[in-house]
């Protein structure tokens, strides 16, 4: 006999996960067409978004969500390579101030969303740090900010930057042969990496049930793989039919939970965050002007270094050109590691310090249905 507290299906459950695949997979199409950057997760949570807005939208179950976060930590500690570190040595004060000058933006553009009051509550100062899109949503639940506020605003400065990246890039390089991620050619998986990398995102997300860490599911799979994959010697390995999966059941969730109270408030607040984003952007771009004149770059090295996001298409823009892309990596990379040590210390600082000091990394965001 089913406990009375456990969800019960509501009637047209059944039609309404059907709309919602089909909508995901209409969004999808239709973002593919255009190349946008993170297509699978944004054509799902959008997908989520109109079910939510305009009907209603079934929501994801808490084991395949978190899940999800694990498989995306072990993603983000794969792509953390030994020969991105090594190009640190002898360039790390300019790699190292770049990222903290990215994190300085960013914290800039977040300050005028709040002080503009456009965006309420601590929700603006975790919309614009400069990396991490998926990684500074999940965690900013956790520290009280609306999940879904910040998942608009993270994407939406992924998409702008990546935009502008190729169309800045296109003075120096022909990007009309510049593949898409979803055209890189499919990898041979090594079954062996494949079966080590389940097995340690699977502990990993068990033991973040029992650790009290905020945003335990995706930090400590991230990390528990990151030290394997450095202790063992194996190769982390999320295949595009695991980590596709992943993002849709991410962006379901977080989709799932936006309202027209919500979605009116975005569509409000969406011409000052633009202006917000083109700020911090442009002020990446000086600190790309400076290793440009300073360190003697090439300006399209210098200025794909310093953006402030959109990390794949920045990686295929640098591939499909002479930029030096160990440099580009490696800033890249060494920025994504900067917000992730120091961004949730940073934010939810912010967060206490201006006035919400009833936030406890324990509480969950009051909106977002589920919580982490």
């Amino acid at each position: 006999m089913s406990s009375s507290l456990e969800p019960q299906p509501k009637p047209g459950w059944l039609l309404s996960w059907m709309l919602l695949i089909l909508a995901t997979l209409v969004f999808l199409l239709a973002l593919d067409l255009i190349n946008l950057p993170a297509s699978t997760f944004l054509a799902s949570m959008i997908a989520a978004v109109c079910l939510s807005v305009f009907w209603r939208c079934p929501i994801v179950p808490d084991i395949g969500f978190k899940v999800a976060q694990g498989f995306i930590g072990g993603l983000v500690a794969s792509s953390i390579s030994y020969q991105s570190l090594v190009s640190l040595a002898s360039d790390w004060p300019f790699i190292i101030g770049g990222a903290l000058w990215g994190i300085i933006m960013g914290v800039m553009a977040s300050l005028i969303l709040f002080r503009l009051k456009i965006l309420p509550g601590p929700s603006a100062f975790w919309c614009f740090s400069p990396g991490g899109a998926m990684i500074m949503v999940l965690m900013s639940g956790n520290y009280g900010a609306d999940m879904r506020l910040v998942a608009f605003s993270q994407y939406f400065r992924v998409a702008l930057v990546s935009i502008l990246a190729i169309f800045v890039s296109g003075f120096f390089v022909d990007t009309s042969s510049i593949m898409s991620s979803r055209q890189l050619p499919i990898y041979s998986i090594d079954f062996s990496d494949l079966f080590l990398t389940i097995i340690a995102v699977l502990f990993a997300t068990y033991l973040a049930k029992i650790i009290p860490l905020s945003g335990g599911a995706l930090l400590i799979p991230l990390f528990l793989t990151g030290l394997a994959k450095a202790a063992i010697g194996f190769e982390v390995s999320v295949p595009f039919f695991i980590r596709i999966p992943c993002y849709v059941l991410v962006g379901w969730r977080i989709g799932s939970s936006f309202d027209r109270q919500v979605f009116f408030t975005i569509l409000k607040a969406l011409p000052a965050m633009t202006l917000c984003l083109l700020v911090m952007i442009a002020g990446c771009g000086l600190y790309g002007f400076w290793l440009w004149v300073g360190l003697g770059l090439s300006p399209l090295t210098a200025y794909l270094a310093s953006c402030p996001g959109g990390i794949d298409a920045v990686l295929i823009i640098a591939a499909a050109s002479e930029a030096n892309l160990s440099f580009i990596t490696a800033m890249q990379v060494m920025r994504v590691i900067v917000v992730l040590i120091c961004g949730q210390f940073l934010f939810s600082w912010l967060t206490k310090r201006y006035g919400f000091k009833d936030l406890s990394p324990k509480k969950s965001p009051p909106k977002f249905r589920g919580g982490l």
